[in-house]
């Protein structure tokens, strides 16, 4: 065990979740009992025939790959906001010794790698990747979501947990809103000795691939430039940590200047002065390349660690992270398999800042291609040529910004949409139920694309219905109201959407089937028009359109194909799948994808 590594409790967290019975999950809402479809139950391969009060059984390891032939090291790796389509944008730029192409040359593409959740955020796009599940089995529904019994939100990654006494940023973080276990939750359940670390400069990002059982999930404080963790995984700061703290790894890129990395054929048609991007944060309140990292003070300090996590350098420090973990934790020097997860965010920030069609995005693209490339041959060094394999996805896709879509012609606009679509509904509701009573409103929360309903509301208003059936008849006037509301496509009542299960037809109402969770889910789910944005950023994602949920995925590794793109429809929970197979264990106990023909190298 590694110095300040807690007791291991993977085995105890894996039996339970393999055991545990999906039945017992009901949707407590306003007296609704909703239980999930039996088609929600299918996609979870656990035994619920057994009582929690019977011993525990081991899970059974299938393993169809060889543990002779496995990897020394398995690298799950994702790249926040790598749209399907913003890479093939870039792709024709990418260099040689890049990463990208080594990738694509010596592996296998999956080129219709689709989220099946309508949700594409970061929150559940990494629990997908670490799990195997989609979002209504994983539970990590949104980056936050409200929670109606308290009137508040909850981020997605908050957990009541000890700061380590020298990383006091690190508290209150922890994966206890996961429901499954991971792929590093299997892995140690099953291979003794094995190792798995996860670092990300996002918080949930490193903690949701990771899972609970990891060696140590590792991320990146905004407010003090130190890579931190806490007690949900070490009882003491990893000695490789502290180095990383101590050397000041970030301090180091003070004053380096942002410019263009690429050919100048790169960035053709691309205009580097919009009106709409967000200003450079270094005070020039310049939206050009180049531009130095200064945040604009004398000294490294908050504004600067701002700008450095919307820069490129944001990644470059993730990559100086994943190597210190490799190094530090000595992923890969042995025959036991070990799991390191990274996820590079720099590029979502980026592209909600500038647009994923700015210079700044191309640009940030171009140099994560070196970034990657960089790390294959670290690996090449430090772990061995052959001894490892790198699984590539992302947590979710970007639309274009509106703007942009409009100049092609495109039906595209912004504004605050679910504010008017609230105010839609809430009109329409008190047409069909009468007056509000007092300052009580029907809808008591309106924000990641769905309405809660107050219960208290339809409680005074329902006459001789039930409770329920004052709910789905509410919800259903409430959707049939905000799709009047400008940049509203759809809406429908939540109980109507797990009424019909994942088969029905509508490919918007199954992307919302697959995002709803018992108990984190509104009565009403709204779709917003393709190339509309809520808000004022630039652009964003959340939506189930294709540019949202279609995102890249590629596989390199022993025993892979080699220079293959399939056509077979995939999620990027296939990865969980994947990793299972090549480290010869059973994958996780949610995981749903089927590992494609051809994936893997005929014997």
């Amino acid at each position: 065990m590694l110095p300040g590594r807690k007791p291991a409790g993977a085995t105890t967290w894996w039996v339970r979740a393999s055991q545990q019975c999906a039945t017992s999950f009901l949707v407590q809402r306003s007296g609704i009992q909703i239980p999930t479809l039996v088609a929600v139950l299918a996609m979870v391969p656990v035994a619920c025939s057994k009582s929690r009060s019977q011993a525990p059984e081991a899970p059974t390891v299938t393993a169809p790959a060889n543990p002779s032939a496995r990897p020394r090291l398995l690298v799950l790796c994702s790249v926040d906001q790598l749209a399907t389509w913003v890479w093939n944008n870039g792709r024709p730029f990418f260099r040689a010794t890049g990463g990208f192409q080594r990738l694509l040359r010596d592996g296998v593409h999956l080129p219709q790698c689709a989220y099946l959740h309508a949700c594409t955020e970061t929150g559940p796009g990494h629990a997908t990747l670490g799990t195997g599940a989609p979002a209504n089995v994983h539970g990590i529904v949104k980056n936050q979501w409200f929670v109606p019994e308290n009137g508040k939100k909850i981020y997605c990654v908050e957990q009541e947990m000890a700061a380590l006494p020298d990383l006091p940023e690190g508290k209150n973080r922890g994966p206890g809103l996961l429901r499954v276990p991971t792929l590093g939750d299997a892995l140690k359940a099953q291979v003794p000795g094995s190792k798995v670390v996860s670092v990300s400069w996002k918080d949930r990002s490193a903690i949701l691939m990771g899972g609970r059982s990891a060696d140590v999930c590792a991320w990146l404080e905004n407010t003090t430039g130190r890579l931190v963790t806490n007690t949900a995984w070490v009882t003491a700061t990893p000695p490789w940590i502290t180095a990383f703290n101590r050397e000041g790894t970030v301090d180091k890129f003070f004053g380096w200047t942002w410019d263009r990395f690429g050919p100048e054929a790169a960035y053709a048609g691309l205009v580097d002065d919009r009106l709409f991007e967000v200003p450079h944060q270094n005070g020039s309140n310049q939206k050009t390349l180049p531009q130095p990292l200064t945040g604009g003070k004398p000294d490294p300090d908050t504004a600067f660690y701002a700008q450095v996590y919307n820069s490129p350098i944001g990644n470059e420090v993730v990559l100086l992270a994943a190597q210190a973990a490799i190094t530090g934790h000595e992923l890969g020097h042995d025959d036991v398999p070990d799991l390191l997860c990274v996820s590079f965010s720099a590029t979502d920030v980026i592209g909600h800042g500038f647009g994923p069609e700015s210079v700044e995005s191309r640009d940030a693209l171009l140099r994560l291609d070196d970034q990657l490339g960089r790390l294959l041959a670290f690996l090449d060094e430090h772990v061995g040529a052959g001894q490892w394999a790198f699984l590539l996805s992302a947590d979710h896709g970007v639309g274009p910004t509106p703007e942009a879509a409009k100049e092609q012609g495109l039906d595209a606009g912004r504004g605050v949409l679910q504010t008017r679509a609230r105010a839609a509904a809430e009109q329409a509701l008190v047409q069909a139920f009468g007056d509000r009573k007092g300052d009580q409103p029907y809808i008591q929360q309106a924000s990641e694309f769905s309405f809660f309903l107050e219960p208290a509301a339809l409680e005074a208003h329902r006459g001789e219905r039930s409770l329920a059936e004052m709910t789905v008849a509410a919800s259903r006037v409430a959707a049939t109201a905000a799709v009047k509301a400008p940049g509203i496509l759809a809406a429908w009542a939540t109980a109507d959407i797990l009424a019909d299960g994942k088969d029905q037809a509508e490919p918007l109402r199954r992307a919302l089937f697959y995002a709803i969770h018992p108990g984190r889910a509104g009565e009403v789910q709204l779709v917003i028009k393709p190339y509309w944005l809520d808000g004022v950023t630039p652009a964003s994602h959340g939506t189930p359109h294709p540019y949202d949920r279609e995102v890249v995925g590629l596989a390199l590794g022993p025993g892979l194909a080699r220079g293959v793109s399939l056509a077979a429809p995939v999620s990027p929970g296939v990865f969980a799948s994947i990793g299972a197979r090549l480290l010869a264990i059973s994958p996780p106990p949610a995981a749903t994808e089927v590992v494609p023909d051809g994936v893997f190298a005929p014997k």
